[in-house]
């Protein structure tokens, strides 16, 4: 089957060079997407200047705070995915700049989601906006780790195709939870146990953790395997 010619074999091309300039663009954008977050949180305006008016104002702000932490941790995660699975690129064409792109744009659309929500936590609109938000995030994470251990394409060693690092188990559990956040969102509308699906997270991942490292120790066989056969 045709593949396309590895770019370290055209002319001119730094492959190594243009992968680490595709990195550091992406680790820019994650940097000011946190960044944003925390600049949507205005300090409050105090028409008395006592302790009481300042500790009220800033009981206010606690709404934004929640969404700024939960925002600051799910991009965290994305980044730590993102810098996970790009280790393994060896060469890149333009699908894969602009599945990369596509990623990105996800990610800087969500401090306006994360902020929306902190605004107004007590409606379902910019909660199931945000939710959103996360869940086009996951499936855009997945599809990327899926392209990259396709053997059509070529991004990745095909040693490392089978890597844990690259299984969809772990980008599908936050989009599983965000979407169920909807479902509940929409089936109990003025109920708060949709705010309440994230905290599924942490055991869901407790339990991606077993797979993983089954994963892990057979991909390590398989390595010394073809090693010793080597």
């Amino acid at each position: 089957m045709a593949h396309s010619p590895d770019t370290a074999l055209i002319h001119h091309d730094r492959t190594e060079f243009q992968l680490e300039r595709i990195i550091l663009f992406s680790d820019a954008v994650f940097a000011i997407a946190i960044t944003l977050l925390i600049i949507e949180i205005k300090v409050p305006e105090l028409h008395e200047k006592t302790n009481h008016a300042s500790l009220v104002a800033l009981l206010r702000l606690i709404p934004k705070f929640v969404g700024f932490f939960i925002g600051f941790f799910v991009i965290a995660t994305y980044w730590a995915a993102h810098h996970r699975i790009f280790r393994f690129v060896h060469r890149y064409d333009d699908g894969l700049i602009w599945l990369n792109i596509l990623f990105l744009l996800s990610i800087v659309l969500m401090p306006f989601t994360s902020a929306y929500y902190g605004e107004y936590p007590q409606l379902n609109v910019p909660f199931v906006l945000y939710c959103a938000s996360v869940i086009s995030t996951g499936l855009l994470q997945m599809l990327m780790q899926r392209s990259l251990a396709s053997p059509k394409r070529g991004y990745v060693h095909p040693e490392v195709r089978r890597h844990p690092d690259l299984d969809l188990g772990r980008p599908m559990i936050p989009t599983v939870v965000f979407a169920l956040g909807i479902v509940v969102a929409l089936v109990l509308p003025n109920s708060w146990m949709s705010r309440m699906v994230f905290i599924l997270i942490f055991p869901f991942m407790k339990l991606y953790s077993y797979r993983y490292r089954r994963l892990q120790r057979e991909y390590t066989a398989q390595e010394a395997q073809a090693t010793h056969t080597a």
